[in-house]
Protein backbone atom coordinates (compact mmCIF):
# COMPACT_ATOMS: atom_id res chain seq x y z
CA UNK A 1 0.00 0.00 0.00
CA UNK A 2 1.34 3.41 -0.77
CA UNK A 3 1.09 6.45 1.28
CA UNK A 4 -2.32 7.88 0.00
CA UNK A 5 -4.34 4.74 0.37
CA UNK A 6 -6.11 6.08 3.21
CA UNK A 7 -10.02 5.49 3.23
CA UNK A 8 -12.69 7.30 5.37
CA UNK A 9 -15.16 5.23 7.22
CA UNK A 10 -17.86 7.02 8.91
CA UNK A 11 -16.10 10.49 9.02
CA UNK A 12 -12.65 8.62 10.28
CA UNK A 13 -9.93 8.37 8.68
CA UNK A 14 -8.16 4.74 8.03
CA UNK A 15 -4.43 3.86 7.25
CA UNK A 16 -4.55 0.23 7.80
CA UNK A 17 -7.46 -2.78 6.52
CA UNK A 18 -6.06 -4.73 8.83
CA UNK A 19 -9.47 -5.02 11.67
CA UNK A 20 -8.20 -6.78 14.56
CA UNK A 21 -9.95 -8.73 17.09
CA UNK A 22 -9.42 -8.96 20.72
CA UNK A 23 -10.94 -11.88 21.37
CA UNK A 24 -8.39 -15.44 22.70
CA UNK A 25 -5.01 -13.38 23.77
CA UNK A 26 -3.97 -14.56 27.18
CA UNK A 27 -4.09 -11.02 28.79
CA UNK A 28 -4.02 -7.59 27.88
CA UNK A 29 -0.51 -6.89 27.43
CA UNK A 30 0.19 -9.56 24.46
CA UNK A 31 -3.07 -8.14 22.93
CA UNK A 32 -1.80 -4.53 23.15
CA UNK A 33 1.43 -5.67 21.85
CA UNK A 34 -0.18 -7.22 18.89
CA UNK A 35 -2.14 -4.26 18.15
CA UNK A 36 0.68 -2.00 18.59
CA UNK A 37 2.59 -4.23 15.35
CA UNK A 38 -0.07 -4.86 13.71
CA UNK A 39 -0.77 -0.62 12.62
CA UNK A 40 -4.38 -1.36 12.89
CA UNK A 41 -6.64 1.02 13.07
CA UNK A 42 -10.07 -1.05 13.60
CA UNK A 43 -10.36 -3.36 17.07
CA UNK A 44 -13.32 -4.89 17.20
CA UNK A 45 -14.87 -6.23 21.03
CA UNK A 46 -17.61 -8.05 21.98
CA UNK A 47 -19.45 -6.01 24.63
CA UNK A 48 -21.16 -9.23 26.18
CA UNK A 49 -17.74 -10.85 26.63
CA UNK A 50 -15.76 -7.89 28.71
CA UNK A 51 -14.92 -9.56 31.83
CA UNK A 52 -16.42 -5.91 34.13
CA UNK A 53 -15.29 -7.84 37.47
CA UNK A 54 -11.75 -8.45 35.90
CA UNK A 55 -8.85 -6.03 37.92
CA UNK A 56 -7.80 -5.28 34.72
CA UNK A 57 -10.52 -3.29 33.32
CA UNK A 58 -10.41 -3.68 29.07
CA UNK A 59 -10.54 -0.50 28.63
CA UNK A 60 -8.51 1.27 30.63
CA UNK A 61 -5.98 -1.11 29.12
CA UNK A 62 -6.11 0.07 25.65
CA UNK A 63 -5.04 2.30 23.94
CA UNK A 64 -7.66 4.55 22.80
CA UNK A 65 -6.01 6.23 19.49
CA UNK A 66 -7.89 2.27 18.05
CA UNK A 67 -11.08 3.43 16.55
CA UNK A 68 -13.36 0.42 18.41
CA UNK A 69 -15.41 -1.16 16.31
CA UNK A 70 -18.28 -3.13 18.91
CA UNK A 71 -20.05 -6.54 17.61
CA UNK A 72 -22.66 -8.39 19.20
CA UNK A 73 -21.14 -11.20 19.70
CA UNK A 74 -22.83 -13.85 22.30
CA UNK A 75 -26.12 -12.50 21.18
CA UNK A 76 -29.20 -15.10 20.55
CA UNK A 77 -32.25 -12.95 19.80
CA UNK A 78 -32.19 -9.64 17.70
CA UNK A 79 -33.52 -8.04 21.21
CA UNK A 80 -30.24 -8.91 22.97
CA UNK A 81 -28.48 -7.56 20.00
CA UNK A 82 -30.33 -3.95 19.19
CA UNK A 83 -29.76 -3.70 23.52
CA UNK A 84 -25.98 -4.72 23.25
CA UNK A 85 -25.61 -2.25 20.42
CA UNK A 86 -27.24 0.75 22.04
CA UNK A 87 -25.05 0.16 25.24
CA UNK A 88 -21.73 -0.17 22.69
CA UNK A 89 -23.23 3.05 21.00
CA UNK A 90 -22.59 4.68 25.32
CA UNK A 91 -19.78 3.38 26.11
CA UNK A 92 -17.68 3.72 23.17
CA UNK A 93 -19.47 6.82 21.92
CA UNK A 94 -19.73 5.28 18.18
CA UNK A 95 -21.97 4.69 15.86
CA UNK A 96 -20.00 1.61 14.72
CA UNK A 97 -21.04 -2.12 14.57
CA UNK A 98 -20.34 -5.35 13.54
CA UNK A 99 -23.52 -7.51 13.69
CA UNK A 100 -23.36 -11.02 15.10
CA UNK A 101 -26.13 -13.23 15.71
CA UNK A 102 -25.91 -16.68 16.78
CA UNK A 103 -28.72 -19.60 16.79
CA UNK A 104 -27.10 -21.85 19.43
CA UNK A 105 -24.22 -22.38 21.53
CA UNK A 106 -22.82 -24.53 19.21
CA UNK A 107 -22.30 -22.33 16.41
Amino acid sequence: MGKNDNFIIGGKKIKSRLIMGTALFPNLKILNNCLKVSNTDIVTVAIRRIDLANKEYFFDSIDRKYNFLPNTAGCFTQKEAVLTAELARECLETNWLKLELISDEET
